[in-house]
């Protein structure tokens, strides 16, 4: 009986259920997106191996992808203009 009282208490959760480990993920992927350099990430979460860090930050976004091949269409372009 005590149990179902204290569930009828709990009020609904609007967020997942995620870990700390998830942030740390979510933060290095964006700040990997905000264009900090991988050195500095690994230096901050004290990564030894860059690899791992590297390895992270390739958890890219769909928007980060859209905006790193529209600059790569933005350089062909003006390659084009100038030849």
């Amino acid at each position: 009986m005590q149990i179902f009282i204290w569930k009828a208490r709990v009020r609904k959760v609007l967020l997942p259920h995620f870990s700390c480990h998830s942030l740390r993920h979510t933060f290095t992927t964006r700040i990997c997106e905000t264009g900090v350099n991988v050195k500095v990430i690994q230096d901050a979460l004290g990564y030894k191996n860059i690899s791992t860090t590297l390895n992270i930050c390739t958890d890219v976004t769909k928007e980060l992808k859209k905006k790193e091949f529209d600059g790569l269409d933005v350089y062909f372009q003006a390659d084009r203009k100038e030849a």
